[in-house]
């Protein structure tokens, strides 16, 4: 149902005993985790184990109760076919045993992986043998787990079958278990289809082997989903080629169902619940193999909830999302896309029953075991030692109990026209924009985007937060404010404003300046204006007069906990800074039509004793910049804390009043407690929210109607 909680199962009836079974049909947390267990011989010929290598077989009681505590009370693990099958052909089960009996006592749920990749060295995935010695192993697996583990008892014979084919028969990453020569040109176009065939023989085998041991046992089937564009969209032989390729996707569970190649012994049975792995990897261009950028919001992207959709009426079972994480400083930024994703998929109805993050610690890399992806959950700075990664760990606390609104809420939501690109406004925006969403929805539209190849505007949706969604449209045209707003694009964001559920919107002019077209603000002003004029570039009198509320025009960064001495932001900040003496002034990046080059040398000048960071580029200049000045580059915002609680001045590019003549960077405006300043505007919107609706400028035809339903304005 729309508006529908991503929370857990239980946490209406409080917390689930240690052990306790779950219903066949559900698990006993929707937020799940995944631990790296690949153990494949890589092309290089080192014999991976993922799990020793994170320490995570001699951590396993610490490691569950750790994810328990974050409410991940669903965890995938990963046996190993090849770390299990001795010489003699006896198993050693031992790892699997521990891990079962870790994760009774600390009341944390496993699903199993059987094959993780790897297979015992005297097999290949080209040699047929492999289907009856699967079928043999998979049977000593049930046979050990079932008397130790509560229902339902998940397993998945053999992780990304299509993704395993692909990979041992276009490259030799895999070893001596797939091709025997020189590496090819990576090409979506090998399918590896005998591969892929023998693959589901045995699957479908060990599914027997399973049954027999254990007739409770569950099945969850993990293929990876996928979206491929052509280069060239008027190129038709591009577009075939797009279209053959993602239907790839598909042919590992239409030969289990038996809809392909029958003879392989596929039934419908065979496809008892399905897991989807979907990273920012996922989709991509033909012929150039060029991945579509996520952190750029690529609009050529599919979302990944009509990707859940299209896996949903194709198959129509109940399916979780099995791997899905980023790296760096994208951790949280991903989790939040996908929950809001996730939220949406279930909305319109797909049996979504859980999303798996993946790995939970961070691990090496499978072809170069010395480089670590920062992708975990947990930072390992050796394996034995666990730093959580506070902005991801919080980012998850977040969709586990979101805002929801109370029974016919009445209150406006907030639209926030943005002055610039999401990720560049450097106003320290966070603390205040998740507060508003406690008010309502909260939808952040960027300036229009130029897009090349669509006659038509495109509207992307992406979440940023529980409650909150950046807008961003596509299409022809320059881009920015300073067009006026089309017909089109007003029905498109007017659809997403009705889809959030409120049926008036407060409109925020974030950081607005003259230059942008006043139809924009005055086609989306219902209930009012809360006002953030640009100091550099005020705004018209006009919109001064019908604002009903305003913002100071920028916030002071606000005191941060330094991070842990071991974690991925200490070592991302100790790299910024590395070789720049002390003392350090955090200077935020002036905005984009400000010229910069003579106010920074007159900064650079006065303080000369100050070493001043400037979170952005060098701007091309025809001479020397001061050696006091030190351009980091983007700062990402995941690194802001970080970075603020690194330096003793933090200084706003527009400063305290008289900057830059004061005496101490940052003055009595940057020391004022960013919580008064975060209240104070809470207040005003608050306020602006209370009164009654401003009269609309234009015609009432433009907003709703009695059904609640939003049309689009006349040109």
């Amino acid at each position: 149902m729309p508006g529908e909680r991503l929370a857990d199962p239980s946490e209406r009836q409080g917390r689930r005993p240690k052990g306790a079974p779950v219903s066949a049909d559900a698990l006993p947390s929707f937020w799940m985790g995944g631990f790296e267990g690949a153990d494949h011989v890589n092309g290089v010929g080192e014999a991976l184990d993922m799990v020793a290598a994170t320490g995570h077989d001699r951590r396993l009681d610490a490691d569950y109760r750790a994810a328990r505590r974050l409410g991940l009370r669903c965890l995938r693990e990963s046996i190993g076919w090849r770390l299990t099958e001795r010489a003699d052909g006896s198993f050693d089960l031992n790892r699997a045993v521990r891990m079962a009996e870790a994760a009774r006592r600390q009341g944390v749920h496993i699903l199993w992986t059987l094959m993780h990749y790897g297979v015992p060295p005297d097999l290949t995935l080209l040699d047929d043998a492999l289907i009856p010695r699967f079928a043999r192993f998979a049977g000593a697996v049930a046979r050990t787990l079932a008397p130790l583990c509560p229902a339902p008892r998940f397993y998945t014979p053999i992780n990304e079958i299509s993704f395993l084919s692909w990979v041992a028969s276009a490259t030799n990453e895999m070893g001596p278990a797939g091709v025997l020569h020189a590496p090819m040109t990576e090409d979506s176009r090998v399918s590896g289809y005998l591969v892929k065939q023998r693959l589901v023989r045995a699957a479908l085998a060990g599914m027997a082997a399973i049954k027999a041991a254990d007739p409770g046992a569950r099945f969850l089937h993990i293929e990876p989903v996928v979206h491929v564009v052509p280069c060239d969209g008027n190129d038709a032989e591009q577009r075939e080629q797009a279209k053959r390729i993602t239907a790839y996707q598909w042919q590992t569970m239409d030969m289990l169902t038996g809809r392909m190649d029958p003879q392989l012994g596929g039934h419908v049975d065979a496809l008892d619940w399905v897991g989807l792995n979907h990273y920012h990897s996922s989709q991509w261009e033909v012929p150039s193999e060029k991945r579509l950028p996520w952190h750029a919001r690529d609009p050529r992207r599919q979302p990944l909830s009509a990707l859940l959709g299209d896996v949903w009426r194709r198959y129509r079972r109940p399916m979780i999302l099995a791997e899905t994480g980023h790296i760096g400083v994208g951790r949280a930024a991903w989790l939040h896309e996908i929950a809001a994703e996730a939220q949406r998929a279930r909305a319109l109805g797909v049996p979504l029953r859980g999303v798996c993050l993946y790995p939970l610690l961070d691990r090496p890399d499978w072809n170069d075991t010395r480089r670590w992806h920062r992708s975990g959950l947990w930072h390992l700075a050796r394996p034995d030692a666990r730093c959580l990664n506070r902005p991801f760990a919080r980012a998850l606390g977040q969709w586990h109990k979101p805002p929801a609104a109370p029974p016919g809420d009445e209150r406006p939501g907030l639209l926030v026209l943005l002055p610039c690109a999401w990720e560049d406004w450097t106003a320290p925006r966070e603390r205040l924009l998740q507060a508003l969403t406690a008010q309502g929805p909260l939808r952040l539209l960027e300036p229009p985007r130029a897009s090349t190849g669509t006659g038509q505007p495109l509207l992307r949706c992406h979440g940023v937060w529980p409650q909150a969604d950046l807008l961003l449209l596509h299409g022809p045209g320059r881009g920015g404010w300073a067009e006026p707003p089309t017909a089109a694009q007003l029905q498109l964001l007017r659809a997403a404003l009705a889809e959030a559920g409120s049926r008036r919107w407060a409109c925020w002019l974030a950081g607005w300046r003259s230059d942008g077209h006043p139809a924009w603000w005055r086609e989306l002003a219902d209930t009012g204006l809360v006002l953030q004029p640009d100091a550099a570039q005020p705004p018209s009198t006009e919109l001064l007069q019908r604002a009903r509320a305003s913002l100071p025009p920028l916030w002071p960064s606000p005191a941060a906990r330094r991070p842990p001495a071991h974690s991925y932001e200490a070592e991302e900040i100790a790299r910024l800074l590395r070789g720049i003496r002390k003392p350090h002034c955090w200077l935020l990046a002036a905005p984009a039509h400000v010229d910069v080059g003579v106010r920074l040398r007159a900064i650079a000048k006065h303080w000369r004793r100050r070493q001043w960071l400037i979170d952005a580029v060098a701007p091309p200049s025809d001479r020397p910049w001061p050696p006091n000045l030190h351009w980091l580059g983007r700062v990402h915002d995941g690194l802001h804390e970080a970075l603020a609680a690194a330096v003793p001045h933090v200084v706003s590019w527009g400063g305290p009043p008289g900057w830059p003549g004061a005496d101490t960077p940052g003055g009595a405006a940057a020391a004022e407690p960013v919580a008064a300043r975060v209240d104070a505007a809470l207040q005003a919107v608050q306020r602006l929210h209370r009164a009654p609706p401003a009269p609309h400028p234009t015609s009432a035809s433009a907003w709703p109607t009695a059904a609640g339903r939003l049309q689009a304005s006349p040109p």
